[in-house]
């Protein structure tokens, strides 16, 4: 299975002028929890829930009227349409995150994939084993009981 058979196609998205405040208001009316950052359909970084309420929120209080810019994640790992499933899969464990753009061979955002759209192609041992490894709080502690795991085998 490829990348392009799970990704969300044209995703909501802002630059990075957008207010903090627009950015949250997009997220909640799409029901996701990040935007793709462009610029002329060029992906130039992505925000996340997390971005705006750790980064921005809880340290400015002017944090809803300022720029994504300031907050955004760049650069941005991504993947291309014609990927592997297991290549996202890999990339999100390895870096512990939940969403990756897909862009083109220019750079142009052509969706986004995330691990919540694996998931739903996934059995529930595969998923449960993926949330565990791109969870910030139980990562170091499942990729410690995960090589146990191995040396006993």
């Amino acid at each position: 299975m490829r990348v392009r058979d799970a990704m969300t196609v044209a995703p909501a998205s802002c630059d990075a002028a957008t207010p903090v405040r627009l950015a949250a208001q997009l997220m909640s009316d799409h029901d996701c929890a990040a935007l793709p950052v462009t610029d002329s359909g060029r992906l130039v970084g992505i925000i996340t829930d997390r971005d705006l309420t750790c980064r921005a929120l809880a340290r400015y209080d002017r944090a809803p009227e300022m720029p994504v810019l300031r907050f955004m994640s760049r650069p941005v790992l991504t993947v291309a349409a014609e990927d592997a499933i297991e290549k996202a899969v890999l990339l999100m464990e390895e870096n512990a995150i939940h969403h990756l753009p897909v862009i083109d061979g220019d750079g142009k955002l052509l969706g986004i994939v995330a691990q919540s759209d694996l998931g739903r192609r996934m059995t529930n041992r595969e998923f449960g084993r993926m949330a565990r490894s791109t969870s910030i709080r139980s990562r170091a502690v499942y990729l410690r009981t995960d090589a146990l795991v191995r040396k006993e085998h």
